[in-house]
């Protein structure tokens, strides 16, 4: 049994819950969070997030059970799963005529496995789903304990097509010397920079200096969590083109993402509220 607190009360997790949770169709599930290119407004890919749609405790965010997840050492498990669940939904646009890249989340014991790394690549085949059209974002929540294997398994991942991104960028174990050893295609920055951007002269260079770092390597930056069109066109300021949160999208089922518009220049953006173009100054 492995217990969670999750907001004010405490959910008692047992294996045989995430066990058939992992077989359960009806029981995880996907939604898609847009990234949106900012001076645009076009969404360019999506996050696929895993929702937990318990018997007793209702949907519950990944946020909520995936300590449970880590402590009982089923992270593999549940990248396995989420794989199938999200190259079955890019398998699914691209058959509507809707392909759009869809980004997974890994941690780093999950991706220094090679199985797991060849389990990606043989899903993709068995779907015909286009590698450029996966991205697997690295979390930077718990360290990998043979930080060689990481690097052959990011390497691995690139040879055969897949893109990487680092996830919460700013906020976790990684130093740079060692982001810098790594080979990546993306940064995603914190969703504490955009709290904070408006407000706070560090989180302020911090962005500046990330954005100078990607742009020196040839990374793509990608803010998350922008709530608000202050946060939105403070970072826009600083140079950021990319950007993921509620002001931009909700998460949503893969459904409603098949039919969102994609192209959204001169329009009030759907999503935004106030006004994805006023914020950028795009036309």
């Amino acid at each position: 049994m492995w217990c969670q607190e999750n907001s004010a009360r405490l959910i008692q997790f047992h294996e045989h819950e995430v066990i058939e949770m992992l077989r359960d169709p009806s029981q995880l599930q996907l939604v898609f969070q847009p990234q949106v290119n900012l001076k645009t407004g076009r969404i360019e890919s999506a996050e696929a997030l895993a929702r937990w749609n318990h018997p007793v405790w209702g949907v519950l965010p990944a946020g909520r059970f995936i300590g449970a997840i880590q402590g009982m050492n089923m992270q593999a498990p549940l990248f396995r799963r989420v794989t199938e669940l999200a190259l079955a939904a890019s398998a699914a646009l691209n058959l509507a005529s809707r392909p759009l890249p869809l980004a997974v989340n890994a941690c780093a014991a999950t991706l220094s496995t090679h199985d797991n790394v060849d389990f990606l690549r043989s899903t993709a085949l068995r779907r015909r789903v286009d590698p450029a059209l996966i991205r697997v974002e690295l979390t930077e929540d718990t360290p990998a304990a043979d930080a060689k294997a990481l690097k052959a398994a990011l390497t691995r991942l690139r040879q055969y097509g897949f893109q990487v991104s680092i996830d919460d960028f700013g906020v976790g174990y990684a130093n740079l010397d060692r982001l810098l050893d790594l080979p990546i295609d993306e940064l995603k920055l914190d969703r504490v920079f955009a709290a904070q951007v408006g407000d706070s002269p560090i989180a302020r260079q911090s962005v500046r200096f990330a954005l100078g770092l990607a742009k020196e390597m040839g990374w793509r930056v990608v803010a998350e969590g922008i709530s608000t069109v202050a946060e939105l066109r403070a970072l826009y300021q600083l140079g950021c083109r990319h950007g993921q949160g509620y002001l931009l999208g909700r998460p949503m089922a893969l459904e409603a993402l098949m039919t969102l518009p994609r192209d959204r220049r001169g329009q009030r953006c759907p999503l935004a509220g106030e006004g994805l173009n006023a914020a950028t100054g795009s036309v």
